[in-house]
């Protein structure tokens, strides 16, 4: 496989932060205020925990126009009193250096179905009571999300910072 199509880097986590987002607050929004205020422009999120009263959930599926390629679904919207169970995610810097968050979680409403999948960033995942994060920050390595060209995607690539 070429350094194109598996890029990577090695790097150190060069900072650990600890945040409560309060109720109401926008889960992207919060990540990317917290990552602010601390510095960081490329990382993880190490976990996060809590509960929201709306999200917007979206999964990849075929493409039925363009076979072998995927397309995300319309997003999913959940009210009410959920479980936000758990979320990952990477932090990065897009092609125009501004902060980038991905979020993908599982979630279960009031009947305890979980609900998985990548969180749309529209603005509208609230939170209900709190929600928890530890967020990992590196240094000696990015990731810069751009449009990739085979996948038809906006995606995080991973390159080298620094001497």
């Amino acid at each position: 496989m070429s350094a194109e199509r598996v890029s990577s880097a090695p790097g150190t986590i060069s900072a650990t932060v600890l945040g409560r987002i309060a109720p109401g607050e926008d889960l992207f929004a919060a990540v990317r205020e917290i990552c602010t205020r601390h510095g960081i422009r490329s990382g993880h999120i190490a976990t996060m925990i809590g509960s929201l009263r709306s999200a917007d959930v979206v999964c990849v599926t075929p493409d039925p126009d363009n076979p072998g390629r995927a397309v995300y679904l319309e997003p999913l919207r959940m009210e009410g009193c959920i479980e936000l169970i758990t979320v990952a995610g990477i932090i990065g810097e897009d092609d125009r250096g501004e902060l980038s968050v991905h979020l993908h979680g599982v979630l279960a409403g009031s009947d305890m179905k979980p609900v998985a999948g990548h969180l749309a960033d529209r603005g509208e995942n609230r939170v209900l009571a709190t929600a928890e994060v530890v967020i990992n920050g590196f240094s000696g390595a990015e990731f810069v999300r751009s449009f990739d060209e085979e996948t038809g995607f906006v995606l995080f690539k991973v390159r080298p910072t620094g001497p």
